[in-house]
């Protein structure tokens, strides 16, 4: 086990090569750099890391111990490592979709978007058929309430993540099957899904259907994350104005309004938002980043 540790420590992978490296610039050129985390907010995470390097001297046998070690190498954005961790996993646990879940999510961050869809698309023939369960989470929501299921997560990265290679009939059907989960009957995830398939049938010409969509989802919810998503979905459906949604817009509902002006021929504003958007965050923001790319061609 201290050469495993050992291995990862100095950048190594088995086989001897080289390790992933987190990235540096977005897609467009400029820098990632460290989350402006509160020390009181850094400190929590370096002792969570601190507990699963432990953990993982203790139980290297365990899948947990590999999972909750990547898991917490990202939430201090050092995806490059969390990868190296997941795939150092895959070889003791080949089959584990649940490793080639967190594996694909961080390949995603670190804008390797065909692998990262390579490892959904294998964790969701993994899965199939399996009964489904609760995914922890890292950093516990107000409620103290798991939100998502392991099947339902991996069919929704599966789709956002399709979202970058311009695959939008991946994206729609990711987002159908993760809203369709048993477990995840709830408004946060219905207003996440009814986002991208909104903006998918968009990208794909079906606009009378991206309407229907999001019309189906009501004012007044009453949710523990996704308030930003809701956002976007009330901007869609015509219950939020453009100026009263950028007055308190995240990330992603600003996103959707990037793409309603891009998708309805106001170019320059979308590409200024979308600009804007990438240069706010200390860890861009790839959806946006993919979009410019295809703007330059």
């Amino acid at each position: 086990m201290r050469r495993l540790t050992l291995l990862l420590a100095i950048g190594l992978v088995a086989g001897g090569v080289t390790a992933e490296e987190t990235v540096t610039e977005t897609l467009i050129g400029t820098p990632v750099t460290e989350p402006a985390w509160r020390p009181e907010t850094r400190a929590r995470l370096e002792k969570d890391l601190e507990i699963a390097r432990a953990v993982m001297e203790i139980a290297p046998e365990r899948e947990d111990s590999y999972i909750w070690l990547g898991r917490r190498l990202g939430y201090l954005a050092r995806n490059g490592e969390a990868v190296d961790v997941f795939t150092q996993g895959l070889e003791r646990f080949p089959d584990s979709y649940k490793l080639l879940r967190f594996r694909g999510r961080h390949l995603a961050r670190n804008r390797q978007f065909e692998r990262a869809i390579a490892d959904y698309r294998r964790a969701a023939a993994l899965v199939e058929g399996i009964q489904d369960s609760f995914e922890p989470d890292g950093i516990i929501n107000a409620r103290h309430q798991y939100l998502g299921s392991y099947r339902s997560n991996i069919h929704y990265y599966l789709g956002q993540t399709s979202w970058a290679v311009g695959d939008y009939q991946a994206t729609l059907e990711g987002m159908l099957r993760a809203a369709a989960e048993p477990l995840v009957q709830h408004d946060d995830r219905r207003v996440a899904t009814a986002f991208w398939q909104y903006l998918a049938l968009r990208k794909l010409g079906r606009h009378n259907e991206a309407r229907i969509v999001v019309n189906a989802v009501p004012d007044g919810l009453q949710l523990v994350e996704n308030h930003d998503y809701y956002l976007g979905v009330r901007f869609f459906n015509g219950s939020l104005d453009e100026s009263a949604l950028l007055a308190q817009a995240g990330l992603n509902s600003t996103f959707g309004v990037a793409m309603v002006h891009l998708i309805e021929g106001r170019t320059a504003r979308a590409e200024e938002m979308l600009r804007d958007l990438v240069a706010g965050s200390s860890q861009g923001y790839w959806p946006a980043e993919t979009e410019l790319l295809q703007l330059r061609r």
